[in-house]
């Protein structure tokens, strides 16, 4: 109740509606609920709008954060590990539908970086056919402006939500996986950069800049990967003088008349081809130098699913065949084929699986961006006959090195 209460005044604050059908807000049989993810609340607010309330999976990593992680568990989160096929998680959807409850879940597998619907596996065509249940789908617009994923305060814009019953049980039964496939892409594709425009959105904050280092990192006019520096509304490249604004529209601005990209959607996509053709070239050349490395990083450890365990400030390199840790109480080489898994995560920080142990990297000013770490193993793995451990959303960044 004290959930429902507070999420109730933060839709209020922040002017978030629903285009809700009856048959959906008041569903009182087992379904499955899937939603294209964008920010750190959304499975409260998703779920809010419905009566019958969900289960959610979610990652282990947000579950192990004290606070939040208490509030999941609390309200019947389903752990999974990144980039892991668990078929625990399937096994415990599966008794939640059986004793008459709903899943939540986020098919995109991890929130969007620059505001457009990510690649959704086939595999949740299955599961859906699997489980048997009615198909609910809710599609966020101007979630981007409100809690973009790089942002830390929240901001004030109008985000609406439309809600329908996409495949029926009969559906389910009749329909084979592809076209099952096809109609959950239609139900949530979106791009909140279009949509923005179209609309004419207004984000209403004096921090709408700060932290978009995470997520871009490549200056479009020096061409260096070494990021930027972000203040209230401005940023900056760290290499030279270039320098834009975000209005309140959410689009970039500069003084330089030669601006490249006017939103994060195609400096995100531009970046990311240019990053994975450095890696794969740099990988052509063989050394024993980091590609790149970062100082004052919070290092963390667990065993298992074990509780994080801080163990100091200190150094995390990138090199052609390992990442290496160092701090004062730490000290490792984790060599990429044995790595299982590696994204940013809660906070954006870095989470990564090796063997039997989770890591944690975060950046002490909280400006590292995860996704260069990401892309980096990314590009490795397929070079590497590793390919199965690509995270799905940056296939389309690797299918040239794969074939």
């Amino acid at each position: 109740m004290l959930v429902q209460l507070v999420i109730w005044v933060f839709r209020k604050v922040f002017k978030i509606s629903a285009n809700i059908p009856d048959e959906v807000a008041n569903i009182n049989e087992p379904y499955l609920l899937l939603a294209n993810h964008y920010g750190r609340y959304d499975p409260f607010i998703i779920g809010d709008f419905i009566k019958k309330k969900p289960n959610f999976v979610s990652s282990d990593a947000i579950l192990r954060d004290p606070i939040i992680g208490r509030l999941f568990k609390g309200l019947g989160a389903i752990p999974k590990k990144k980039g892991v096929r668990d078929t625990q998680v399937i096994r415990a959807m599966k008794m939640v539908i059986d004793s008459g409850g709903a899943i939540g879940l986020f098919p995109e597998a991890t929130r969007t970086w620059s505001g457009v619907t990510h690649y959704i596996d086939p595999s949740i065509a299955k599961l859906a056919k699997l489980l048997g249940v009615p198909v609910v789908t809710a599609k966020m617009k101007g979630a981007y402006a409100f809690d973009p994923r790089w942002a830390r305060p929240l901001r004030r814009a109008k985000v609406e939500i439309d809600y329908s019953i996409a495949l029926s049980k009969k559906q389910l039964k009749e329909l084979n996986s592809e076209e099952v496939m096809k109609i959950i892409n239609t139900n949530l594709e979106h791009d909140d950069i279009d949509y923005a425009r179209d609309q004419k959105l207004v984000t209403k904050s004096n921090h709408r800049a700060e932290y978009i280092e995470r997520i871009l990192f490549q200056c479009p006019q020096c061409k260096s990967f070494d990021g930027f520096t972000s203040a209230n509304n401005s940023f900056s490249c760290n290499a030279c003088s270039y320098r834009l604004e975000i209005e309140s529209s959410g689009f970039f601005t500069s003084n330089d008349a030669s601006i490249k990209f006017d939103n994060s959607r195609d400096w995100f996509e531009w970046q990311n081809k240019n990053f994975v053709k450095h890696i794969e070239s740099a990988l052509e050349n063989p050394s024993n130098k980091p590609l790149f490395e970062t100082e004052s990083m919070e290092i963390h450890e667990a065993v298992g699913d074990g509780k994080m365990i801080r163990k100091g400030v200190g150094k995390v390199s990138f090199y052609q065949d390992r990442i290496e840790v160092a701090c004062l109480n730490c000290k490792h080489s984790l060599v990429h084929s044995g790595i299982t898994s590696l994204s940013p995560q809660f906070k954006e920080r870095i989470e990564l699986f090796y063997k039997d142990k989770a890591y944690r990297f975060g950046s002490t000013k909280h400006q590292e961006p995860g996704v260069k770490w990401e892309l980096a193993i990314n590009t490795v793995w397929s070079k590497t006959e590793q390919s199965f451990k690509l995270s799905p959303y940056f296939k389309h960044l690797l299918v040239p090195l794969e074939a």
